[in-house]
C-alpha cells in the first residue's frame, strides 16, 4: 500500500463532516419531535372583519341595459 496514505479516522475534516452530519440528523429529529409534541391551534377571528377594501364585485343598480 502507498505508505503516505493515512487512514480515514485519522483525518481530521472526515470527524468534521462525520459532526456536521450527525448534528443535522440530531436536529432534524429534534425538529419533528418539537412539531409532533405541540399541536397547531386553530386561530379564530371573533367576528367577521371589516374590510377597508371595496367588494370586488360591486353592487350597481339594476338598469335595462343590465341583463
Amino acid at each position: 500500500m502507498n505508505e503516505t496514505a493515512s487512514t480515514w479516522y485519522r483525518v481530521p475534516e472526515v470527524w468534521l463532516i462525520l459532526v456536521l452530519l450527525a448534528g443535522m440528523v440530531a436536529g432534524s429529529l429534534a425538529l419533528v419531535a418539537t412539531a409532533v409534541r405541540h399541536g397547531d391551534e386553530l386561530v379564530a377571528a371573533p367576528g367577521p372583519l371589516a374590510s377597508p377594501l371595496p367588494p370586488a364585485a360591486a353592487a350597481r343598480p339594476a338598469d335595462d341595459a343590465t341583463p
